[in-house]
């Protein structure tokens, strides 16, 4: 069932860059979590033993799995074309604790030869 959840996007330093209103679903391995971003798309993020998928449905389209050390190579899909791309995961993290999920996800995002690291650090509170 879902629930109704406050989802705070963390800096460096534990200081917000962003609140949302979304929503969680647990599942019985791990969790997902949906809301919609500050430019109205609307992202999920699944987290389930060691393995996050990261999707976003609007253009651009794309899902990432995420998984320590392992590569994994994925397609975006823009209104130009397709773009191939690889993700290399450093560090995925998940912690439930009481009505809260902390997720933390590193990665190194390829674009042909250009690298770009992504830090994506959240808190998920579920409302009552």
């Amino acid at each position: 069932m879902k629930k109704q959840a406050k989802i705070y996007i963390l800096e460096k330093g534990g200081d917000y860059s962003a609140i949302f209103s979304g929503t969680v679903e647990d599942s019985p391995n791990g969790y997902y979590i949906e809301y919609e971003d500050s430019e109205g798309v609307v992202c999920v993020i699944g987290y389930s033993k060691g393995i996050a998928t990261v999707t976003r449905t609007q253009d651009p389209v794309y899902t990432i799995i995420l998984e320590e050390n392992c590569p994994h190579a994925f397609e975006i899909s823009t209104p130009y074309g397709v773009i191939e791309a690889v993700a290399h995961p450093q560090a995925v993290r998940s912690r439930a604790k009481g009505n809260s999920r902390l997720i933390s996800l590193v990665y190194d995002l390829m674009l042909g030869k250009e690298k770009v690291r992504h830090e994506l650090k959240m808190r998920v509170d579920i409302e009552e």
